[in-house]
C-alpha cells in the first residue's frame, strides 16, 4: 500500500470514527438536555415520569414511552390534572435551533391513547389553572401539527368525586401552533392556523338537575356537526318534585343533528369572548316539558328575549338558524286530582334571523314559524324584536287555521276545569308590546262556540255556571259582514315573574274575550 493511499485511508477512517462518535455524543447531549429540561425547567408543581426516552438525531425524532404528567396546585397539594399516554412521539425536532437558540421547532407531536383526568376544585383560584404549567415558559415553541389519537377525557369534581364530563375516542389535530412567553399569558395561550376535532359518547353534567349526552361530534373550521344530543332532567318527575320546593321544568330534549357552519370563536382584545356562525341547522328536535304548578311559583323576574340577548356577557352572532321538523309538547299539572294538561306543536319549521347582540340599530331579530297545533291545526307566526331597544318592543303576528275547539280540552279541562265546543275556522292576531304592556288586534271566524264549566272535581258540567258564561258569548261570527268578528284590547299588563309565552297567552286570551263578548268590531 502506497503512503498516499495509507494516509487517505487513515483520514477517512478517522473521520468515520469521529462521525460515529459525534453521532453518539450528539445523541447523548440531546438526551441529557431533554432530560434536564423535563426535570428542571417545568414548575415545581409539574412532575414528568416515563419508562424510556429515545432520541434519534438523524430522523429528528423523540419517543417517550408510557409518560405520566401530573400537575399539582400551589393553592392545595391535590392533583389538578393528570395525563397518561401509551407513547409521546415527536418528529422533525430542530436540534440545531434548540442547541443554538434554545427554541423548539417540531414538525409533529403525536399523543397516542392519552387518558386525561382533570379535577375541578372550586376553591382553587382560576389563575392557578391558567398559568400553573405554562407561566414559566422560556422557549419559543413552534409545532407544525399536534395530533391526539384515541384519547379519553375525564373531568371530576374533586370535592364530591362526581363525574362532570367524559368523552372517548377523542381525535384532534391542530396545525401551525406557535407559543412563547407572551402568548401563554393570553386567554388562548397559543396561536394556530387550523384544527379539527372528533369524539364519541360525550357526557356532561350541567348542574344539580340536568345532564347532556351526545353520541358523536366532528368539528372543523368549516363546520361543527353534533349527532344525537340529549339534554334531560336526570331525575324522574316524582323524584324531582320531592327535591325542589319551587317549580322547575322537568324536560327531555333530543336533537338528532345540530350543525354550525363556518363557526368562529375567540377573545376580542383578549378580554371579551365571541362566537359567531352564519348558519345553524337543527334537524328534527323533540322537546317534552313538564311543570308541576302545585309547587310554589318561581318569583324571579323573567326577561324578554331581547333583553336576554342584550345582557349576554359575551358577543354572540348567529346570522341564521333553521329549525326543521321540530316537536314541542308542554304539560302542566295544576290540580292534584287530575292529569296534567297538555298542548303540542308538531311539524314545526322556523327560519330565525339575527340571534345576536352585536348588530347595529337597523338590524332586527326575526322569527318565521309554521307548525301544526294540537295535531291538526296549522299555525303561522311572524315575530320581530330589536335587541338594541331598551324598551324591548316587539311585534308578534299569528295566523291560526281551522281549530276544533275540543282540541283545546286536553289542556283546558285539567287545568282550567273548562271544556269548549264549536270550531274556530280562522283566527288572526297581532300583538304589539314591550317589557311592560301589550295590546292586541284580533279577528276570528268561528261557529257554534260554547263553554262548559266543570264542577270542582272536573268530571261533570256545572250547568248553572255554563249557562251564565254562555250568556255573554256570541256563539257565531256569521252575523258579521265578512264572517269575522274583531277584538281589541290594550294595556295588557305583563306578569314579570312569568315567561314571554305567558305574556303572549294573556294577550291572545284578552283578544278572544273581546271578540266573543264585545260588539264584534275593533
Amino acid at each position: 500500500m502506497t503512503r498516499p493511499l495509507r494516509i487517505t485511508l487513515i483520514t477517512v477512517l478517522t473521520l468515520l470514527v469521529l462521525a460515529i462518535a459525534g453521532y453518539f455524543v450528539a445523541d447523548a447531549i440531546i438526551s441529557s438536555k431533554l432530560e434536564n429540561f423535563l426535570k428542571k425547567e417545568f414548575p415545581e408543581t409539574v412532575s414528568v415520569d416515563y419508562e424510556s426516552l429515545d432520541v434519534n438525531i438523524w430522523s429528528g425524532s423523540v419517543v417517550m414511552v408510557r409518560p405520566k404528567i401530573i400537575n399539582r396546585g400551589t393553592h392545595t397539594s391535590k392533583t389538578n390534572a393528570e395525563i397518561e399516554l401509551d407513547t409521546l412521539l415527536v418528529d422533525g425536532f430542530g436540534y440545531w435551533n434548540y442547541l443554538v437558540n434554545n427554541n423548539i421547532q417540531i414538525e409533529s407531536v403525536q399523543l397516542r391513547s392519552p387518558k386525561l383526568l382533570y379535577n375541578h376544585n372550586s376553591s382553587v383560584p382560576k389563575n392557578e389553572y391558567k398559568y400553573s404549567a405554562l407561566e414559566q415558559l422560556k422557549q419559543e415553541i413552534k409545532v407544525g401539527r399536534f395530533n391526539i389519537q384515541n384519547g379519553e377525557l375525564h373531568i371530576k369534581d374533586i370535592e364530591t368525586d362526581s363525574l362532570l364530563l367524559h368523552t372517548s375516542n377523542l381525535t384532534a389535530n391542530v396545525m401551525g401552533i406557535h407559543l412563547n412567553s407572551n402568548t401563554v399569558k393570553k386567554r388562548i395561550p397559543f396561536n394556530y392556523e387550523d384544527y379539527n376535532l372528533s369524539f364519541n359518547d360525550l357526557f356532561y353534567s350541567m348542574g344539580d338537575y340536568e345532564h347532556l349526552k351526545m353520541t358523536s361530534a366532528n368539528i372543523t373550521q368549516d363546520k361543527a356537526a353534533f349527532n344525537q344530543l340529549n339534554l334531560f332532567t336526570k331525575y324522574s318527575k316524582e323524584k324531582l318534585n320531592q327535591m325542589i320546593s319551587i317549580e322547575r321544568d322537568h324536560f327531555n330534549v333530543s336533537i338528532p343533528s345540530l350543525v354550525l357552519e363556518a363557526q368562529e370563536f375567540g377573545y376580542k382584545s383578549d378580554s371579551i369572548f365571541y362566537f359567531k356562525s352564519p348558519k345553524v341547522i337543527i334537524e328534527s328536535p323533540e322537546m317534552y316539558i313538564y311543570r308541576n304548578k302545585l309547587l310554589a311559583d318561581d318569583s324571579t323576574r323573567k326577561n324578554l328575549y331581547s333583553k336576554m340577548l342584550r345582557s349576554l356577557k359575551f358577543d354572540l352572532t348567529l346570522s341564521a338558524i333553521k329549525l326543521e321538523n321540530a316537536t314541542i309538547v308542554y304539560s302542566e299539572k295544576v290540580n292534584a286530582d287530575m292529569e296534567a294538561g297538555e298542548i303540542s306543536f308538531t311539524q314545526m319549521n322556523a327560519d330565525i334571523k339575527n340571534i345576536s347582540n352585536t348588530y347595529g340599530a337597523s338590524e332586527k331579530t326575526t322569527l318565521a314559524i309554521d307548525a301544526i297545533f294540537m295535531a291538526r291545526t296549522p299555525i303561522k307566526v311572524d315575530w320581530t324584536f330589536d335587541v338594541n331597544d331598551v324598551n324591548d318592543a316587539f311585534v308578534f303576528k299569528v295566523d291560526i287555521g281551522r281549530l276544533p275547539a275540543p282540541d283545546l280540552n286536553p289542556f283546558s279541562k285539567p287545568n282550567l276545569k273548562v271544556q269548549f265546543e264549536g270550531e274556530l275556522l280562522k283566527t288572526y292576531a297581532t300583538i304589539s308590546g314591550d317589557a311592560n304592556t301589550a295590546r292586541v288586534n284580533m279577528r276570528a271566524n268561528y261557529e257554534e262556540f260554547k263553554v262548559n264549566v266543570l264542577d270542582k272535581d272536573g268530571k261533570d258540567e256545572n250547568k248553572l255556571l255554563s249557562a251564565i258564561a254562555n250568556l255573554f258569548i256570541k256563539k257565531d261570527s256569521n252575523k258579521a259582514s265578512d264572517d269575522f268578528r274583531e277584538g281589541f284590547k290594550e294595556g295588557i299588563a305583563r306578569d314579570y315573574t312569568k315567561s314571554v309565552f305567558n305574556f303572549l297567552w294573556l294577550s291572545l286570551r284578552s283578544g278572544l274575550i273581546s271578540i266573543m263578548t264585545g260588539n264584534g268590531k275593533k
